[in-house]
This record gives C-alpha cells, structure tokens and sequence, in this order.
C-alpha cells in the first residue's frame, strides 16, 4: 500500500480545527501592523475523544510552539528566532469580529478557547487589537480561515 493510501486510511477527523493569526512581537508598535512585521496563518487540530487527545492547555501550548519556532528559525520574514508565549497577548474572535483578550494562556483562556471553538490571535504584548481589527490583513484572515458558522 502507497504511503498515501496509508495515511489517508489513518486520518482522524479532528474534533475542534482552531484557526490562527500569529503576529511577531515589535518593542515599538506604530502601526496597527508595522510593514516589516512578520506573520503567518495557520490550524491546529484538537482531539477531545478517541485513542489520541490533545484537549489540555500543556499539549496545546506544546503544540503551538513547536509550530511556531519551528516557522521563526525555518523562515527569514520573522526577526524571531524563538518565541516565548509571556511577550504576547491572544484573543479569542467570535462570528460577530468580537475579541476576548487573554494576557496569558492559562486554564481560563483554554476552557474558553474550546468551548467557544473560534479563532486565535497571538500578538505582542503591546499590539493594538481593535486597531488592528480595522486592518485588511484581519479581513483577509477573518473572511478566509475562521471558524464561522
């Protein structure tokens, strides 16, 4: 059997697909994204059922910056080359553009994370998020990749 055919015969449909806007973290933000700002897009897979689960804020912060390292050190748009979570902020967008914000990834921000299943932005520390809600690149990835339904 192909290796395709393996893995596709593997598959698990994952429970919950959260969907991510990362913006790399600046000391100065002048702009509700400065022009030479890194970011990027993405998915993590979550699994609340079945032989794999990874439905705890540990396996979920794993997972995020394994994702996100790895993106700072492979690719050269991002100034980065590690990332540690205390220098940013995240929100929680719901259908309606609304934005909970969390200043850590804690029990609270995960439980609400997954019993809301919408969008993640990660952002500095200092990043304007209802500035930036105004911005184009928040549509683009709004209208496109988010959770809505």
């Amino acid at each position: 059997m192909p290796d395709e055919e393996k893995i596709i015969e593997n598959y698990v449909e994952p429970d919950i697909i959260v969907e991510y806007i990362f913006i790399e973290k600046v000391d100065n933000q002048i702009k509700p994204i400065n022009d030479d700002q890194a970011y990027q897009m993405g998915f993590f897979d979550l699994f609340i059922s079945g032989q794999f689960k990874n439905n705890n804020l540990t396996a979920f912060k794993d997972l995020l910056l394994d994702e996100i390292n790895y993106s700072v050190k492979t690719y050269d748009h991002f100034k980065s080359e590690r990332v540690d979570l205390k220098d940013y902020q995240f929100g929680i967008v719901d259908n309606e553009k609304n934005v909970k914000e969390f200043d850590l990834m804690d029990e609270e921000f995960f439980n609400t994370l997954i019993s809301s299943i919408r969008n993640l932005m990660i952002v500095g520390k200092n990043f304007n998020i209802e500035k930036f809600k105004e911005h184009q690149l928040f549509d683009k990835w709004f209208n496109k990749f988010s959770n809505r339904v």
